[in-house]
C-alpha cells in the first residue's frame, strides 16, 4: 500500500509541475504580449506628442502671420514664447540677452507666456516687451543697430 501512495504521490507531483510549467509558458507569452501592448502604446504616446508640438508651431507661425498682415504686430506679456519667436526672428536673441532661454541654465517652456516668464526670473514685464516691440519697430534696442548685440556666439569657428 505504501508503494501505491508514493506512485499516487509521484504523479500528483509530476501533474503539478506539467501544469507549473505550462502556467509558467501562458505567463511569459502574456508578459511578451503586455511588453509589446506597452512599446505601441508608449510610440503613440511619443507620436501625439510630437504632433502637439508641431501643432502648437503651426499654431504660433498662424498667429504671428496674421499678425503681420492685419498691420498689428506687437508682442504682449500674454503672448507665448513660441509665438514671439515665430512673430520677429531676433526675439530669441532679446530674451536671450535677459536670460531667458538660450541656455541649459536659462531654459523657458515654450507654451509660457512671456509675463509668467518674466516674473519668474524676476524681470521688469514692460521693460521686456518694450524691447521686443522695438524690434518691430525697427529701432535699436541696447544702442545695437538692427536689434540686439549677437548673444549667441559660436563655440568653435572652422578655418579652412
Amino acid at each position: 500500500m505504501g508503494t501505491a501512495l508514493t506512485i499516487v504521490a509521484l504523479l500528483i507531483g509530476l501533474a503539478a509541475l506539467v501544469y507549473a510549467w505550462l502556467v509558467r509558458q501562458d505567463l511569459d507569452k502574456a508578459t511578451r504580449r503586455l511588453d509589446r501592448y506597452n512599446r505601441a502604446l508608449y510610440d503613440a504616446g511619443d507620436q501625439i506628442r510630437r504632433l502637439q508640438e508641431s501643432q502648437a508651431a503651426t499654431v504660433a507661425e498662424l498667429r504671428a502671420e496674421i499678425a503681420h498682415s492685419s498691420g498689428q504686430a506687437s508682442f504682449r506679456p500674454a503672448m507665448s514664447v513660441r509665438e514671439s519667436y515665430a512673430l520677429h526672428p531676433q526675439a530669441q536673441e532679446i530674451l536671450a540677452a535677459y536670460h531667458l532661454g538660450g541656455c541649459n541654465s536659462c531654459a523657458v517652456e515654450m507654451d509660457d507666456t512671456i509675463a509668467q516668464v518674466c516674473v519668474n526670473a524676476g524681470l521688469d514685464v514692460g521693460q521686456v516687451i518694450g524691447d521686443l516691440n522695438l524690434l518691430l519697430a525697427g529701432q535699436t534696442v541696447n544702442g545695437h543697430a538692427n536689434g540686439v548685440q549677437r548673444v549667441k556666439l559660436p563655440n568653435l569657428s572652422l578655418e579652412l
